[in-house]
């Protein structure tokens, strides 16, 4: 069984590839929704490379489809109440009530996160208050204990 604490150390090794939407590559380029394929597949997980390689998700535009977003994550992974490390969250935009990013939470107390940060790279930044009122629902990876 993989633990939370390895979906942190994988998502880890992601940190610094730039990002690229549409692409899934360590260490060259990932997207978020790249991103949370690219660690599951990277560990063996179930979900892992089925979500990288589902036809029914690729090809997204630079605004995702937010029911397909949500239908996928309901495909592939575990809805959890509350997200702990090693968990994926879907959150909105400022301004905006639809899904449009994942990271993975790498703490809880305080709340860091692992992702793709649109036209820079994957990084790890703590989500105070505000930002954390942006998550819209958290998953787990099937798999993970």
């Amino acid at each position: 069984m993989i633990t939370r604490a390895a979906v942190v150390a994988e998502a880890r090794t992601w940190l610094h590839t730039p990002w690229q939407h549409g692409t899934a590559l360590k260490g060259v380029a990932t997207d978020c929704i790249g991103l949370i394929g690219g660690v599951g597949k990277a560990l063996g997980l179930p979900g892992g490379e089925a979500w990288e390689n589902d036809p029914q998700f690729k090809g997204y535009g630079r605004t995702p489809d937010p029911v397909m977003l949500l239908a996928a994550c309901d495909k592939y992974f575990d809805h959890v109440d509350v997200a702990g490390a090693g968990d994926i969250v879907v959150m909105r935009a400022r301004g905006i009530s639809q899904p449009t990013h994942f990271a993975i939470v790498s703490s809880v107390d305080p709340i860091y996160i692992i992702h793709s940060r649109l036209l820079h790279e994957v990084s790890e930044n703590r989500l105070d208050k505000g930002l954390a009122a942006l998550v819209l629902r958290a998953y787990r990876y099937r798999g993970v204990a």
